[in-house]
């Protein structure tokens, strides 16, 4: 009877996880797969190698043609749109979701959309020459250092160079005076430019050449959300103390959280002037967001904000492992190291997370796992809110499969 009873339940949870976690073959293994990946809005992506030295680039099963050289896409940040470069016998390319371009080129530089997806901006060279091309016009540049920055409407720029010994910003064309050390940051919402500089032994905010704060020993892991409307850093005062900074055109002034012997792992709400980070006083240890302070330990990981921003959460270890989704801590039966990557639906009470061979689905409440498929490779996961469903890609010799998880 006993026998029998185990027989009828394994029969029956059979279903049960088979309705939650599904698999689909999505690509056949029919070329050799070098690299591969999915975006934060489900787009997946792959490069494979269909003979030579020659590679073709996949997207959400799209075959391109061949090319000597080619890289992975770069999506907007809707998901609707996707481009990147390729090299075929010398010759350079603009690769789009729904053309090509040939480009007068002897290398590629940056490529990307604006914050509200609408424009593709993109680079390249014509020998020492750094053609930024935009919507409207071609800018020529010589010296530029990393990146370059437009605002939505992609009518203007902004970007490092250097001069001489010292640094300044481009910003449509016009330069700043020079500095010791510049950290471009991005457009604000009115198309002023904001960006960390340093002079001498000072760190200090400015939106064009306007300082907005008051001056720092340092300025790091400074961070924009997508409509331009809230900023946030990490500073180091002159005595030595920590502090995360928030600007917002909600704020009279900067806000300054506590002063604290170590900030890190600053993460932004999407949307609203909300900051997390973890912090340190001598031996304690929290999860702070904006003023309200979670204990942990240093066994933690960064925390996070879900796509809407409705939730904030981590997962660390003390005398057991938990979770923590805004506030509320959630035993953990299966211990999770907290540096493993994790997807998160809002108000879901569930997770998903990786381990070394298949994609797990948990429900908090519970701990009651889901799986699918086992795999020999497979990625971070994420929470596709198109789908509503959690994620991510395994890899069985050159076969790659999309592993999903649907929470209630």
């Amino acid at each position: 009877m006993n026998k029998l009873l185990i027989i009828m339940f394994f029969i029956i949870s059979i279903p049960l996880q088979s309705q939650l976690c599904k698999d689909y073959l999505i690509f056949d293994g029919s070329e050799p797969v070098l690299n591969y990946g999915i975006d934060t809005t489900g787009n997946w992506w792959a490069i494979t190698q269909p003979f030579g030295n020659y590679k073709r680039l996949i997207v959400n099963g799209e075959r391109l043609e061949e090319y000597n050289q080619i890289f992975a896409p770069i999506f907007s940040n809707d998901g609707r749109k996707w481009a990147t470069f390729g090299e075929y016998q010398g010759t350079w390319y603009l690769i789009t979701n729904d053309d090509i371009f040939e480009l007068n080129a002897t290398g590629v530089g940056n490529l990307g959309f604006t914050q509200n997806s609408k424009h593709l901006v993109y680079s390249y060279f014509q020998a020492n020459i750094e053609h930024i091309v935009l919507p409207t016009k071609t800018i020529e540049v010589y010296g530029k250092i990393g990146s370059f920055f437009v605002n939505n409407d992609a009518t203007k720029f902004a970007f490092k160079g250097l001069r001489g010994r010292s640094y300044v910003l481009n910003i449509n064309g016009k330069e700043t005076p020079t500095f010791d050390e510049i950290i471009p940051i991005g457009f604000w919402h009115d198309d002023s430019f904001i960006f960390a500089a340093k002079n001498g032994n000072n760190w200090q905010i400015y939106k064009d050449n306007k300082p907005i704060t008051q001056n720092y020993s340092n300025i790091r892991n400074p961070l924009i959300n997508q409509k331009g409307t809230v900023l946030a850093f990490i500073a180091t005062t002159f005595s030595n103390s920590n502090i995360a900074v928030t600007i917002s055109d909600e704020f009279a002034e900067p806000l300054e959280s506590r002063q604290y012997d170590l900030v890190s792992y600053l993460t932004l709400h999407p949307e609203y002037p909300i900051v997390a980070f973890f912090a340190k006083n001598q031996n304690n240890s929290y999860i702070v967001v904006n003023t309200a302070e979670y204990s942990t330990n240093a066994n933690t990981s960064p925390p996070h904000f879900t796509s809407d921003g409705e939730d904030v959460y981590f997962l660390a270890c003390d005398f057991s492992c938990f979770a923590s989704i805004s506030g509320i801590r959630y035993t953990l039966s299966n211990s999770i190291n907290p540096q493993t990557p994790v997807a998160v639906k809002s108000s879901s009470k569930t997770i998903a997370y990786i381990t070394s061979s298949s994609l797990i689905m948990l429900f908090l409440e519970n701990n009651r796992m889901h799986s699918g498929m086992m795999v020999d490779k497979i990625i971070s996961p994420i929470y596709n809110y198109k789908t509503k469903r959690y994620e991510t890609i395994g890899r069985i010799s050159n076969k790659l499969y999309l592993l999903t998880c649907q929470p209630n």
